[in-house]
């Protein structure tokens, strides 16, 4: 099997590498930071966690974030001292929060912090930041500013004015991503949200430019079906900032980085088989279990 790289987020791109994973498939991942966020002095790395629970086999799919089972003993304490965040943490959760916070205050970089909860968890493969540098993506609401993490978990309904992701101007790609580039045959962009979970590793400028000039297949899989997806607010932030849902909008926030996109069965149309250069490719996009991860890998695998 071909060195797999995936840039990815959230439920899906956790489903993707973890069903990769566990199909014996070298796979590394490039996850998205920028959702990071700090709670009552803890460092939480949403998009992270949620990778290195499924690559673990603890992740709770039913819920989409957090570990399977975990308890909430110390967020109902929280609650009682009316001090409880905006995001539920689960008392096993909370244990990797604490050392990935003990971690950076001793100063490691957030590379090697994912790396020693990598080999704590008894994982063997590398999930890299786009950037060691802080990035964080903020949403313009007529209201006022928000992270996309309030805005996400808050499930807020308002109209997206902008969208930005800071420190993405002046950040560096983070070696271990560039690796995971160098080392890969195949670069695979999950069905991930493209504003809030590939933008912002696609917006450091060194990582776009190694991305760019990749030698191998560039596939990505679409996140919508009928222009909605599964879960989130994809559709609905795209629309918002005048990018339809389909496989065009992709392309447009994609610019020049894949060379294939993948789309489900029923959105494909024959007279857009080729977008700006790339060729669109139809399937079965439901991902539910590992197996269907399998079956569009070995699709990608045959283009």
């Amino acid at each position: 099997m071909l060195k797999t790289g995936v840039l990815c987020g959230g439920t899906s791109g956790a489903k993707v590498v973890g069903g990769l994973y566990r199909n014996k498939i070298e796979v590394n991942a490039i996850v998205n930071t920028a959702d990071d966020e700090y709670f009552l002095g803890l460092y939480v790395s949403p998009d992270f966690d949620s990778v290195i629970y499924s690559l673990a086999g603890i992740f709770d799919f039913k819920k989409n974030w957090g570990i399977v089972g975990d308890t909430f003993n110390a967020y109902e304490m929280l609650k009682t001292m009316k001090a409880e965040p905006y995001i539920m943490l689960g008392d096993r959760d909370l244990a990797v929060h604490i050392y990935r916070t003990y971690l950076l205050k001793s100063g490691l970089k957030l590379t090697d912090v994912f790396e020693k909860i990598l080999k704590a968890f008894g994982l063997d493969v590398k999930v890299a930041p786009p950037s060691d540098s802080r990035l964080k993506t903020m949403i313009g609401l007529s209201s006022g500013e928000i992270s996309f993490e309030e805005y996400y978990v808050k499930r807020i309904e308002d109209s997206i004015k902008y969208l930005r992701i800071d420190g993405s101007g002046h950040a560096r790609a983070s070696e271990k991503a560039l690796e995971i580039i160098d080392e890969s045959e195949i670069l695979i962009v999950a069905p991930s949200n493209p504003l809030a979970s590939i933008f912002p590793i696609i917006s450091v400028k060194d990582l776009r430019e190694k991305i760019k000039n990749f030698n191998g297949k560039r596939v990505a899989i679409s996140p919508f079906k009928g222009g909605v997806t599964y879960k989130g607010p994809a559709s609905k932030m795209m629309r918002d900032l005048g990018i339809e849902p389909e496989a065009g909008g992709i392309i447009k926030i994609y610019d020049g980085l894949i060379d294939y996109l993948i789309v489900d069965t029923n959105d494909y149309k024959e007279n857009e088989r080729i977008i700006e250069g790339v060729k669109i490719i139809p399937s079965d996009i439901t991902i539910n279990e590992d197996k269907d991860v399998i079956r569009l890998y070995n699709t990608i695998l045959n283009l």
